[in-house]
């Protein structure tokens, strides 16, 4: 993966918040930005977007899976594979896959290191039926 040390990654905020000075929109910066797009990657499910009826987290029939090492372990391969398609900027290090029975959820904890980084971030990300 090349590097890009010092750029920096600008997205809308989903919020659509307004700038107090300006009235622009508001804007999220570097691995901010990347983390919010993964989010996003691994809570969508295939037909979800717009003209891209392919894109898919992979994640969402997997939910819905026995609980076990087996699906953890299916997940965590989900995730590292949407993760490496559609997000270029994220090297994925670590992906761990807790399973929450009691609330028929999975929480995922994603270490990366973006493009123009040396320093690992982690997203946690929460996953409910």
């Amino acid at each position: 993966m090349a590097t890009t040390y010092g750029k920096d990654y600008k997205d809308f905020d989903m919020d659509f918040g307004k700038h107090p000075a300006h009235g622009d929109l508001l804007t999220i910066k570097k691995t901010k930005a990347i983390s919010r797009s993964i989010n996003n990657i691994i809570r969508t499910q295939a037909g979800e977007k717009l003209f891209q009826p392919e894109f898919d987290g992979g994640l969402n029939a997997l939910l819905f899976e026995p609980y076990g090492s087996l699906t953890s372990s299916r997940i965590v391969k989900a995730v590292e594979y949407a993760i490496g398609r559609y997000e270029q900027r994220a090297d994925v290090k670590t992906v761990t896959v807790v399973a929450d029975e009691d609330n028929n959820a999975y929480l995922i904890n994603i270490i990366y290191v973006p493009d123009n980084d040396v320093q690992e971030t982690n997203i946690e990300v929460y996953l409910e039926r």
